[in-house]
């Protein structure tokens, strides 16, 4: 990940958008792993500049361990999460655990998957055991246009080198999964001017679309079934053993 791209990731998640954002994803993140086991299971974070992912694993009951490239985004993850999670110092594409690891395994929407994301996803799937998520900023997306239009402004500049085509990560996880069960949903419909509670159409950008129309995106790959579950942070036992894939 470039310069470029860490600096829009650590500005942003200071912004008022990027903290609406980032609750907003807690949402899109809570539907798309309804139906995970999660006391008992475990699960890495791809990202530390999306520390808000892991917190909300972790407050789910997940074991969490989180991965980033830099010593300074990791820095900043550990200051917001403090010892509650374990970090990984490593190149995504290259991680230092054995196969299967993790139960889970969820990219956060900072890092640049539409380059490397065959590498990225093949490793995923070599250390997640259940399934996996990506989450990433949509280029399809009324925000996507904005960056394109807008592209001269600094913050949006940043942000377009950091967008990802919905077309190009389903074909990556085609690929890297052929065969698995994958489930599409977005959220964050308007433009970023929006993003920010008490908006008239704000409800709008809380409503979760079942297709990558919103500006934050998120692709699951199931590797078995899922199963009903209490709702997130009631806790109680795994209905079931950690699944391996079928």
């Amino acid at each position: 990940m470039g310069e470029e791209e860490k600096s829009f990731g650590a500005d942003f998640v200071q912004s008022l958008p990027g903290r609406f954002a980032l609750e907003s994803g807690r949402g899109l993140m809570r539907g798309l792993m309804s139906g995970w086991p999660r006391r008992a299971r475990s699960a890495l974070v791809l990202g530390a500049l999306a520390w808000p992912v892991a917190e909300n694993l972790w407050e789910a009951g997940f074991d969490v361990t989180v991965q980033d490239g830099s010593p300074r985004c990791l820095e900043a993850a550990r200051a917001a999460l403090s010892r509650r999670v374990e970090y990984a110092l490593s190149s995504p594409e290259h991680l230092p655990f054995d196969d299967s690891s993790f139960d889970y395994a969820v990219a956060g929407p900072f890092p640049a998957l539409t380059e490397r994301a065959d590498a990225v996803l093949r490793e995923m799937d070599r250390l997640a055991c259940s399934g996996i998520l990506v989450i990433f900023f949509n280029s399809w997306s009324t925000f996507g246009l904005e960056c394109r239009i807008r592209r001269e402004t600094p913050l949006y500049a940043q942000a377009l080198a950091c967008l990802q085509s919905p077309r190009a990560i389903g074909a990556a996880a085609r690929s890297a999964f052929p065969g698995k069960r994958r489930v599409f949903a977005s959220i964050l419909l308007g433009p970023l001017c929006t993003w920010r509670e008490g908006f008239f159409p704000d409800g709008l950008n809380h409503v979760k679309f079942p297709l990558p129309l919103g500006a934050l995106a998120a692709l699951r790959v199931d590797f078995g079934p899922l199963y009903a579950a209490t709702p997130l942070l009631l806790g109680g036992e795994p209905a079931v053993p950690a699944q391996s894939r079928g």
